[in-house]
Order: C-alpha cells, then structure tokens, then sequence
C-alpha cells in the first residue's frame, strides 16, 4: 500500500514540476513578445513645416544624418537633430531606418568635427524636446517614435 501511495505522489510531484516548467516557459515568451519592438511605434521622420518636400529618399536621408547634405532642395540649411547615442529611439533610427549602427553614424561626425571639415547635429534630451525644437527651427530635421505632431512640424515619408 506505501509502495502505491508514493509512486503515485511521486507520479503527481514530477508532473507537477513539468507543469511549473511550462507556465514559466510559457511565461518568458510572452514576456518576451511583450517587450520586444514589435508592438512599438514605428519611428516617423519630422520635419520643421518650411521644409517643402513631402518625401526622402533613403539615400538622401543617410546623407542629411551623415551631414553631407546642408541644404535643402529649395536652398534652406538643414538643421539636424538627434537623441544621444544610447536612447532607445536613436539606436532603432539608426538601424532600422538608416541601416547603420550607432557607433558608426557618431564615428562619422567625430571625424567631420576633428578634421574642421563640418558640425555633428545638434543633441536632444526627449521626444517633447525633439518636438520642440524642430518645430521651431526652420529646415530641421529629427524624429520621433509617438504620433506627436503640431501645426509647425510634419512627418517625411522615406521611400
């Protein structure tokens, strides 16, 4: 009769370790999903309302963040914004709209800096400062990953 008893509460107990295992398993994943970048906002370029193009390209993009390209089509100066190298919305910007990573995009304005040969943009703190100071800056430029808009910035479509 004990013989029966424990196999059967020996039985119980390492099902019911399997059973821990798979909740907790179970659990991580959906943590996992959860927290990851797929149910982010996606990032949307701004643009200060005075610039007139309505679409960049994706080349002519890399070349306005690499600062390389100081003037807009119609002659205006590009005034380039950017989060510091370790906020979360610089590092997805970087890699999922320009396909480069972080590092490599600073090391570039490191080297215009040093050499005199140009300026790095010019460093924000938050998306509210983001907002802020594109929409205030004549041909700025920036990005952000809410759907904050007003009536002085607008979002550039990259094709």
């Amino acid at each position: 009769m004990l013989n029966k008893q424990s196999f059967k509460k020996t039985l119980i107990s390492k099902l019911m370790i399997k059973l821990k295992r798979f909740f907790l398993l179970v659990a991580a994943l959906l943590f996992i999903v959860i927290s990851s970048d797929v149910y982010a906002e996606p990032i949307r370029v701004i643009a200060n309302s005075s610039v007139t193009l309505e679409q960049l390209k994706l080349k002519d993009l890399r070349s306005i963040y690499t600062m390389k390209k100081r003037l807009w089509a119609e002659g205006e100066p590009v005034s380039v914004f950017v989060y510091s190298g370790d906020n979360a919305i610089h590092k997805t910007f970087c890699r999922e709209l320009l396909k480069v990573f972080p590092r490599q995009l600073e090391s570039v304005w490191y080297r215009l800096v040093y050499s005199g040969t140009g300026a790095s943009p010019i460093r924000v703190n938050s998306e509210a400062e983001m907002l802020e100071r594109v929409a205030n800056t004549p041909g700025a430029i920036g990005y952000l990953q809410s759907e904050s808009l007003n009536e002085k910035t607008k979002i550039i479509t990259i094709k």
